[in-house]
């Protein structure tokens, strides 16, 4: 079996072993359905590892949330998902210059980013934007809807939309993505920030170190009370006696099941 890394975050050997399977999502409403979208629905990538961790990710119909806190390892494992992404159109907005992919063509400049993908058609395209305003960030995600079958990934999702302002471009492909193949992968250090239907229409949460209790709180009511284990034992109001998780530690729930597990990158 494949590993995700040969390395974590800080360089040491810890690695999670489950296997991660990547599978196409192709909706009616789309004629793009080629052979290769047809005959890799079940194409076996690298592995996320974690004893009984078993993510598997539809591209195109299923959204993802990863959240935690500044160095937590998100950025880490939304790199990792990314790498691992083979054959399916990737369109990243890379907030913080975060994102890096050998497969992927790094632009600064959204209208060069979207002349290009004109021209192409298909890959991992990473935006990391001199320009980082919230018309940028519109005009990128109203693109991406309009384009059909791909999968977008918001790196620092909190720093455009929150409880206040949800964005009817970035609202759009959450509520009336799938349809048209788009599905959003969705990070951020402020989960308490963001609005519900991220959680409430996302298949895979995946949640690091948090250290703000009303993160901790909103999280809870979508994941569970072991969501507290992600805080520090002296800012837990519950779970506590249960250990001190080592650092990269994140918990894993597919939102169709009643639990979660925790592994580790």
């Amino acid at each position: 079996m494949k590993k995700l890394s040969d390395s974590s975050p800080d360089n040491s050997s810890d690695e999670i072993d489950t296997e991660l399977e990547i599978q196409k999502g192709v909706t009616s409403d789309h004629d793009e359905k080629s052979t290769e979208q047809q005959n890799n629905l079940n194409e076996s990538h690298q592995a996320i590892t974690g004893e009984q961790l078993d993510f598997r990710y539809i591209a195109y119909d299923q959204d993802i949330a990863i959240l935690g806190s500044k160095g937590s390892g998100k950025s880490y494992l939304a790199n990792k998902i990314l790498q691992s992404l083979n054959g399916i159109n990737v369109w990243v907005y890379d907030f913080n210059f975060q994102f890096h992919d050998n497969k992927g063509i790094v632009f600064h400049n959204l209208d060069e980013f979207l002349d290009a993908w004109n021209i192409s058609k298909h890959g991992h395209f990473i935006l990391q934007p001199f320009d980082n305003s919230i018309e940028t960030f519109k005009k990128f995600c109203n693109a991406l809807f309009k384009n059909g079958n791909c999968v977008g990934i918001f790196d620092e999702l909190h720093s455009f939309v929150n409880k206040f302002s949800q964005l009817h471009e970035y609202n759009q492909i959450i509520l009336s993505g799938r349809p048209r193949g788009v599905s959003a992968i969705s990070v951020s250090s402020r989960p308490a920030s963001i609005p519900n239907n991220v959680l409430t229409n996302c298949k895979h949460v995946f949640a690091f170190r948090l250290n703000l209790e009303s993160d901790i709180k909103f999280l809870e009511g979508y994941i569970g009370s072991d969501v507290w284990m992600l805080a520090q034992k002296d800012k837990r109001k519950k779970m506590l006696d249960a250990p001190e998780i080592a650092q990269y530690t994140f918990f894993y729930r597919d939102m169709d099941s009643n639990k979660g597990v925790f592994a580790k990158v």
